[in-house]
């Protein structure tokens, strides 16, 4: 109803409540007076009591409201309290480009003070886009479709997964390079890595269907972190639009360790294998899937890992227990709750390969990787199980270790400071002493030589999990 109809109907009701002579027909009256001007009953009594209808709003009069919109024209997007000492100066340039300006609005302007300009910007700020309050964006509208994971998802089985993306920049983020996607199953850390390029949503959603494809059960729920390469609509839409909704949530925000299985595995999985260097060839990435997934089922099928058991703090330490060493698809096989389906596809994969050839065409496929997209000015010459692996030629000297079966780069990169190469890049060696350690670690001992101070005959003992 409009105002003055509002207020009829008031003197119209006021007169009813007042020819009532009980308070039952009043209570009936007030029944009717509430549902129609959806006024709080006391406040209701109030007005039928009254003897006048307000004629005006209640409070102060506006001062400023003819000023207002040529605040708003003025505004330059910055905080009131810098806007003010230049006030003066930009609303007699605003008044010679507009041809005049009355002098009682150039007033209320000269007189406003930065908590009144404050007040009378606020419903305008908050329109403008370029405000910090204006709502978001569309990452925002995506966290509030994905719920923050509540539980902990270990002992429920196979199936539960978390997910990250690791970065191969180089220590930058500048341009576009590679991403490694990474999906760890909670309970039997069983692991899937792919390769994409960039973080493009239609490309993660792409890499993660392969991966659905290729594992040997299906996939209840995925947790993810908070980035916009797992908060998308072709990635919601992937998992809801289907018979069985597979579960997506997301970790909080800034608590990496929501996601500590997945965030290991990026260690130990991707970093160790490809570590820090940059690839920002879109040629790349076909061939480091093609690595990636080989690599995959080689550490699913043949490399022993170990869970925490109990973790216990005992004075200024704590004392962790982790139960014994057993692959991933040992894991899936032994537990109870896995059907019969699953039993038959894991032992097919390991029935298929062979764990010292896998790893062989695994360390094939890296040192060409590394030759084609990393090294691509060197001359070296890589033959298998005689020398360290691509990254760890840096800084080696051709003429001191060329009897040694070393392969070296070109006499243009031995400025470079030398490093340890990572364990990952070493072959076994014909003078190679293999012996087994605790929680099924191996200590190889091999010839290899690195740096000026490095000789033909250094040894040095590596720990492989």
């Amino acid at each position: 109803m409009s105002k003055q109809t509002t207020a009829e109907y008031i003197m119209r009701m006021r007169g009813r409540y007042r020819a009532m002579l009980t308070k039952h027909a009043r209570g009936r009256l007030l029944d009717e007076f509430c549902a129609t001007t959806q006024l709080e009953r006391k406040h209701a009594i109030k007005v039928l009591r009254s003897l006048h209808v307000p004629l005006r709003k209640a409070g102060r009069k506006p001062v400023y409201a003819g000023a207002a919109t040529v605040l708003r024209q003025l505004w330059l997007l910055f905080a009131s309290k810098l806007l003010h000492p230049v006030l003066a100066s930009y609303v007699a340039s605003y008044a010679k480009h507009r041809g005049g300006l009355q002098a009682q609005t150039k007033a209320l302007l000269l007189h406003m003070s930065p908590s009144t300009m404050d007040r009378l910007l606020r419903e305008h700020r908050v329109r403008t886009s370029l405000w910090r309050g204006h709502g978001g964006g569309p990452l925002a509208a995506m966290k509030r479709r994905v719920p923050v994971r509540s539980e902990r998802w270990e002992g429920r089985g196979p199936r539960w997964f978390e997910a990250d993306t690791v970065a191969h920049g180089g220590g930058s983020m500048a341009g576009s390079f590679a991403y490694s996607l990474t999906f760890t199953e909670t309970d039997s850390q069983w692991t899937e890595l792919r390769a994409a390029w960039n973080r493009g949503g239609h490309g993660i959603m792409l890499r993660v269907q392969e991966i659905e494809h290729t594992l040997p059960f299906a996939i209840k729920g995925v947790n993810t972190d908070n980035g916009p390469e797992f908060l998308h609509g072709h990635l919601l839409a992937y998992f809801k639009e289907r018979p069985v909704v597979i579960q997506q949530s997301r970790s909080r925000p800034y608590h990496k360790n929501d996601n500590a299985h997945v965030e290991q595995k990026s260690g130990s999985h991707v970093r160790a294998l490809l570590g820090h260097d940059r690839f920002d060839d879109p040629a790349c990435t076909d061939s480091l899937n093609e690595l990636l997934t080989l690599h995959s089922c080689w550490t699913n099928l043949f490399r022993p890992c170990v869970q925490l058991v109990s973790k216990v703090k005992t004075s200024h330490r704590y004392l962790k227990k982790y139960d014994h060493p057993r692959t991933p698809a040992q894991r899936v096989l032994d537990h109870y709750g896995v059907p019969v389906e699953v039993h038959v596809r894991v032992t097919a994969l390991l029935k298929r390969y062979d764990c010292y050839t896998l790893k062989l065409r695994v360390q094939t496929k890296l040192q060409h990787f590394f030759r084609r997209f990393v090294h691509t000015g060197t001359s070296e010459q890589f033959s298998p199980g005689a020398g360290p692996g691509p990254s760890a030629l840096r800084g080696q000297d051709r003429d001191r270790h060329q009897d040694n079966g070393v392969s070296s780069v070109s006499s243009s990169r031995l400025s470079r400071p030398a490093r340890d190469p990572p364990p990952w890049c070493h072959h076994y060696d014909a003078t190679s002493s293999v012996s087994p350690c605790r929680f099924g670690v191996v200590s190889i001992t091999y010839p290899w030589a690195h740096g000026a101070a490095c000789g033909p005959d250094r040894r040095k003992t590596v720990n492989y999990r």
